[in-house]
């Protein structure tokens, strides 16, 4: 893989087989696989929010029918 330094740019390089473009910036790259990881532990604990507002839904359904059930009687 040969790379070129990219005219005006100190962070990136260009493959001269595939055309990509790199970042070499090692910090700016670990800041991005934080920011990632963070989005990604957010979106795991949304959707575990989620999980457990529809068991409480759930819950809640079973105690409305318990109750009018037992005022029926």
């Amino acid at each position: 893989m040969g790379l070129l330094k990219i005219e005006g740019h100190s962070d990136v390089m260009k493959d001269t087989e595939t055309g990509a473009v790199i970042n070499i910036n090692s910090n700016e790259i670990e800041n991005a696989r934080k920011r990632k990881a963070i989005r990604q532990q957010e979106k795991e604990e949304i959707e575990n929010l989620k999980n457990e507002v529809s068991d409480i839904k759930k819950m809640l359904g079973t105690i409305i029918e318990k109750l009018d059930g037992s005022n029926n009687n």
